[in-house]
């Protein structure tokens, strides 16, 4: 099992004892609302789903985020020709620079370990601080679109977003200076 360290977080593979703890937080309305593919209400049994699915993907860039207990997901998956970062947070830990940290810390290991140029994401319209996050670690938008969320069952109006490596490098030392 592969682990990622940051100065507050420690990041590691799902494993099927998280799911009560995913579960929880997914099944509030304010995170799930935010998420595509995510349904609400959000049961254990839809996160022991997705921990088996996360099993059949071994190569897979898929990590739990802990601060003294599970917060949220932070990922890098393989989706058409380029790959897709994903997100999400318990709500009790937002506004705090937690998903900075946990995305930081996953998109620099993507892109010392893997042969990724640049990684894609979106954000729904009305969801500022997602698109918050995306800035602070380089990505820019390419685009608009509208995107089905299953938890709202409509469609939703979303920004594109891609981030290159040279983005990402200069963005980190921006926020270290920054943070300095």
């Amino acid at each position: 099992m592969h682990v990622l360290l940051t100065s507050r977080l420690t990041l590691r593979p799902p494993a099927l004892p998280d799911a009560e703890e995913i579960a929880l937080w997914l099944n509030n309305r304010n995170v799930s609302r935010m998420l595509g593919p995510v349904p609400y209400p959000y049961w254990p049994a839809d996160a022991e789903e997705w921990i088996v699915g996360q099993f059949e993907k071994p190569e897979g860039l898929v990590y739990t985020i802990h601060r003294e207990r599970l917060i949220g997901v932070v990922s890098i998956d393989e989706v058409g020709s380029e790959p897709r970062l994903g997100y999400w947070l318990g709500e009790p830990w937002h506004g705090r620079g937690f998903m900075t940290e946990a995305a930081q810390a996953l998109i620099a290991h993507a892109f010392a370990t893997r042969q990724i140029r640049s990684i894609s994401s979106s954000v729904f319209a009305d969801n500022p601080a997602s698109m918050r996050v995306q800035e602070k670690l380089g990505f820019v938008v390419t685009g608009a679109k509208r995107t089905w969320c299953r938890s709202r069952q409509a469609q939703v109006p979303a920004w594109t977003t891609r981030l290159t490596a040279s983005a990402f490098a200069g963005a980190s030392e921006t926020e270290r200076r920054a943070a300095a």
